[in-house]
C-alpha cells in the first residue's frame, strides 16, 4: 500500500468510512484471503469513486488513478494467473465453454465439427486474476484429418496446450447416447502421458438428459468411481459439483509418480479403460444456456496461483483481430452451407481498418474451387451471403464491443474467367 501515490491515497477517504462484509474461510489461509479480498475490493471501490466523480466532472486525475491501479493489479505478490487447457473430442462444446467463462463471444462456434482449426487463448479477468483459456482444435484421428483436409494442428496443438498449461479441463458430451459412457480414447491418452498435471471434467448439455441417476451414473464410469484417487459414493442429492478432499500438490505428484507410461502403454490401457481416476472436480454445465458456469469459475479463480498475469486486462484474446474476423466469417459459412461445402472453401482478409475512434471495417473474401460453389455460396439473389454477412457482423460487434462494417466477398477462378469474357464482348 506504501506505493500508492499521494493522488490515489486521497480516494481513499470515502472507503474507509463504509463497512464492508467479507465472507472467507476458515483455517491458515484466512489472512492471506483476507488481505487478497480487500485489495480486490479496494481496486474496485476506486474504479467506482472513479466513474462517479468523471460523471461530475471532477475526473482530472483519471489518468493517474488507472496507472496506480494498473500497477496495483499487476504487481507480482498481489495478481493471480491460472493457464486452463481446455481439451476434448469435436464439437462437444469447448469453445461455448471458454466464451461463457469469459464473457463475450472470443472463440468461433458453429453446428459443425471443427469450427476451432489451431490453438488459441482466451483471457477473462476477475478481480486480481487472470484466467487464460487455450481452446484448442477437437482431438482427432488420421482417418479423420485426411477426410476434413485438417491442418497439422490437429494432431499437435492438444499437446503443446497441454505442455503449457497449469491444470487440464476435459468436456465431455453427455448427450451423445454412443460416447457419452466413456472418455475417448484420445483424451485418456494425453491424461496417462500427463498424470502429473492436474484435471476436471466438465459434463456440457446436461440438460439433454432428463434422468439425474442417468447423470451420477455417467459420472461413476468416467471418474472410475473416484476422484483424485479418493472414493466416494454419489447419491441422488448431489450437487452440481462433485468434490472429494483435494490431495496436496505433493500427495497428486507421489500418487502419479510412478503411472508415467510410453507411448505404447497408454495405448494398451486406454483400449480398456472408460474413465480416469485423478480428476479433481466433475461440474455438470449447459454452456448453451450459461448454466453451471459460474461453479466452474469460481473452482477456476480458488485454484489460481500468485504470479504476474501474461496479458494486458484489456486484451480477450491473443489472436489478431483479422484472424477473429476471418474464423467467425467461417463459423458462419459452416453453420449455413451443406455437408463438406464449406470444407472446401479458402477465407481470407482482403482488407481490414481500424479507425482513431475504433470504427472497424472489414472485406472478407471466400474462395471457391468452382463457380457451381460460388453460387450455392451466394445463395439465390445474394440471399444467403447477406444473411451470413449480418450475423457475422453481428457477433463481431460483441466481441469487440465495438461499430464494425463488415462486407463478405465471394469468388471463384471459373466465375472470374465468366465475367471477364462477359466484359471483353460488351466491350467489342
Amino acid at each position: 500500500m506504501a506505493k500508492l501515490s499521494y493522488r490515489l491515497c486521497n480516494y481513499l477517504s470515502p472507503m474507509l468510512t463504509t463497512s464492508m462484509r467479507l465472507s472467507y474461510p476458515s483455517g491458515n489461509s484466512c489472512i492471506s484471503y483476507l488481505r487478497g479480498t480487500f485489495e480486490v475490493r479496494l481496486i474496485r471501490g476506486l474504479r467506482e469513486i472513479s466513474v462517479r466523480n468523471e460523471n461530475r466532472g471532477r475526473c482530472h486525475n483519471k489518468k493517474v488513478v488507472s496507472e496506480d491501479l494498473d500497477r496495483l493489479s499487476n504487481h507480482g505478490h498481489e495478481s493471480r494467473l491460472l493457464k486452463i487447457a481446455v481439451i476434448g473430442v469435436p464439437n462437444v462444446g469447448k469453445s461455448t465453454v471458454i466464451n461463457q467463462l469469459v464473457g463475450r463471444r472470443v472463440c468461433s462456434i458453429s453446428s459443425k465439427v471443427h469450427t476451432t482449426r489451431c490453438k488459441a487463448r482466451a483471457i477473462a479477468v476477475d478481480g486480481n486474476t487472470q484466467l487464460v483459456f487455450l481452446d484448442t482444435p477437437g482431438l482427432v484421428n488420421s482417418d479423420e484429418s485426411h477426410r476434413h483436409h485438417l491442418e497439422r494442428a490437429f494432431h499437435t496443438d492438444g499437446e503443446e496446450a497441454l505442455l503449457e498449461a497449469d491444470v487440464i479441463g476435459v468436456i465431455h458430451d453427455v448427450s451423445n447416447n454412443w460416447t457419452r459412457d466413456r472418455l475417448d480414447p484420445k483424451v485418456l491418452r494425453l491424461l496417462h502421458l500427463y498424470p502429473r498435471k492436474h484435471s476436471f471434467l466438465i459434463l456440457n448439455k446436461i440438460d439433454a438428459l432428463k434422468s439425474k441417476r442417468k447423470l451420477l451414473d455417467i459420472i461413476r464410469l468416467l471418474t472410475n468411481g473416484s476422484l483424485a484417487g479418493q472414493q466416494k459414493e454419489l447419491d441422488e442429492d448431489s450437487p452440481s459439483i462433485i468434490n472429494y478432499t483435494a490431495d496436496t500438490d505433493e500427495e497428486h505428484k507421489v500418487g502419479v509418480e510412478n503411472q508415467q507410461l510410453s507411448e505404447l502403454q497408454v495405448k494398451r490401457k486406454v483400449k480398456t479403460e472408460r474413465g480416469w481416476s485423478h480428476f479433481e472436480e466433475v461440474f455438470m454445465v449447459s454452456a448453451l444456456m450459461g448454466d453451471g458456469i459460474k461453479d466452474v469459475k469460481d473452482y477456476l479463480l480458488h485454484i489460481a496461483e500468485p504470479s504476474p498475469w501474461l496479458f494486458p486486462a484489456s486484451q480477450f484474446t491473443d489472436q489478431p483481430s483479422e484472424t477473429v474476423v476471418i474464423d467467425t466469417v467461417r463459423a458462419k459459412l459452416l453453420d449455413y452451407l451443406p455437408q463438406e461445402v464449406p470444407y472446401n472453401l479458402v477465407t481470407s482478409m482482403e482488407y481490414f481498418e481500424t479507425s482513431e475512434d475504433g470504427k472497424i471495417t472489414a472485406i472478407v473474401r471466400v474462395d471457391c474451387p468452382s463457380l457451381h460453389l460460388e453460387k450455392l455460396v451466394v445463395g439465390l439473389r445474394g440471399r444467403r451471403i447477406r444473411i451470413i454477412a449480418r450475423e457475422a457482423e453481428q457477433e463481431l460487434q460483441s466481441t469487440f464491443r465495438q461499430h464494425l462494417i463488415l462486407k463478405v466477398v465471394v469468388t471463384s477462378k471459373e466465375g472470374t474467367v465468366v465475367k471477364k469474357e462477359k466484359l471483353l464482348k460488351s466491350s467489342r
